[in-house]
């Protein structure tokens, strides 16, 4: 009822103007024009101080609101100025409801001016769909049901879709065709938007099996060789996903290259109990044998090893007893890298940074050229890579220190250093 009264007010107005113009003794043609240019410079004006009102009175008690209260929704709006569009579109359709009545008389001019302004008010609804789809964007990362959901790539298809329907309805407008018969025309170039738009397609697709099969998330670290990615994924979008590396440089990995390749995700061992250590050292053959009896005697009441050669001998004696009855089989002793690795793997349960009930065991590989492989399989409780490799190195110092008690060599290639002193002992010689 007001919006009829404010135009049957405009519709006087303009009679009125027009009316004391006549009186003025000017031609009717040129009063009409005359009339036209007032009126406009009136619109023009009025326009202009809705624009001010809103801008300043509606925008600034809605912030003054919005700090007075605690309202979190609200201030999320307030910071990606979505009621800022909303105003913009306040004189925008105060000066489409006057059009008609300003330029009454010069109707050809008013479907351009008109179309101009409703291409404008789409762009405003475009700029508002824009930033609300920022806001939910930014109010579903904050919740940590989404916090690891890929929420930018459906975000961008959003975006994508809003953008569509606006040029879509701005051609319409423009070229006064209804928006039923732009997007048969559309159907019709099917073939080409797919391929234009094919990437995208693509990322979608596979943005859409990443969320399903929970393959990839926000924050999971992973290691993607082929693109030289080593760190934690911090965007998922439609057409890349963002890694920060543990060098703090950044890699755009293809979202459809993780449905397509084979990457590798650490969040299995951050969502485990522990974190496996496996490593190996090549103890050279020439160094290995029986253990003498002042070797056993050494390490017989060794809080590690007492239980374990107790356990050894009273087994091996029963054997070589057998063996010495029957005059079958080879008697048995214990070797000092069998006593190596029940050392070992004592020490290693002795660790309370070792986990005790996942695998933990030292076994010997299959012997190469660089000597027999020792190595050492468990899983550490502390997961964070800092800590995990202090703990790993401090097991591997004490491998490296403790070997030689058991009169072991570890496998080395020789160094020039070593060349070069048996040339100096031939030529001595």
């Amino acid at each position: 009822m007001n919006m009829l009264n404010s135009v049957d007010f405009e519709k006087r107005f303009a009679q009125w103007v027009y009316d004391y113009i006549l009186g003025l003794g000017v031609e009717e043609s040129n009063a009409l024009i005359a009339k036209a240019l007032i009126l406009l410079a009136v619109l023009s004006v009025l326009v202009w101080l809705v624009a001010l009102v809103s801008r300043k009175v509606i925008l600034s008690s809605i912030r003054a609101y919005s700090k007075k209260v605690d309202k979190p929704l609200l201030d999320e709006l307030v910071t990606h100025q979505t009621f800022k569009y909303l105003t913009r579109l306040i004189p925008m359709v105060v000066a489409y409801i006057s059009l008609p009545v300003v330029l009454q008389g010069f109707e050809k001019y008013m479907n351009p001016i008109e179309n101009l302004i409703g291409v404008l008010m789409i762009y405003t609804v475009y700029q508002f769909l824009q930033a609300m789809l920022k806001f939910f964007k930014g109010l579903l990362l904050k919740n940590e049901a989404f916090k690891d959901k890929p929420i930018a790539a459906y975000v961008q298809l959003g975006s994508i879709v809003v953008t569509a329907l606006a040029v879509l309805l701005a051609i319409s407008v423009l070229a006064d065709k209804s928006i039923l018969s732009l997007l048969t025309a559309l159907g019709a170039m099917s073939a080409v938007l797919l391929l234009v738009f094919k990437d995208t397609l693509s990322g979608l697709a596979s943005s859409i099996r990443i969320s399903t099969y929970d393959m990839l998330r926000n924050g999971d670290w992973i290691e993607f060789s082929k693109y030289g990615a080593d760190g934690t994924v911090i965007d998922i979008n439609l057409s890349s996903v963002k890694v920060r590396n543990f060098d703090h440089t950044f890699t755009t990995v293809p979202t459809s290259a993780f449905t397509a390749d084979a990457f590798k995700n650490w969040r299995g061992m951050e969502e485990s109990e522990g974190r496996r250590i496996m490593r190996s050292i090549n103890i050279s053959m020439g160094s290995i044998g029986f253990c003498s009896e002042a070797m056993i005697e050494r390490f017989r009441n060794h809080p590690l090893l007492k239980e374990y050669i107790q356990q050894k001998e009273s087994e091996i004696a029963d054997h070589n007893k057998k063996v010495e009855s029957t005059g079958i089989g080879v008697n048995r002793h214990l070797t000092n890298i069998g006593l190596f690795r029940a050392y070992l793997r004592n020490y290693l349960k002795d660790r309370e940074d070792i986990h005790s009930n996942l695998t933990l065991l030292v076994r010997q590989l299959a012997p190469t050229e660089k000597g027999v492989p020792i190595q050492i399989y468990c899983f550490s409780k502390v997961k964070a890579w800092v800590d995990y490799e202090g703990i790993q190195s401090d097991i591997f110092d004490h491998v490296f220190a403790s070997i030689k008690d058991f009169e072991l060599d570890i496998f080395e290639n020789p160094s020039d250093a070593l060349y070069k002193k048996l040339l100096l002992n031939n030529a001595d010689d």
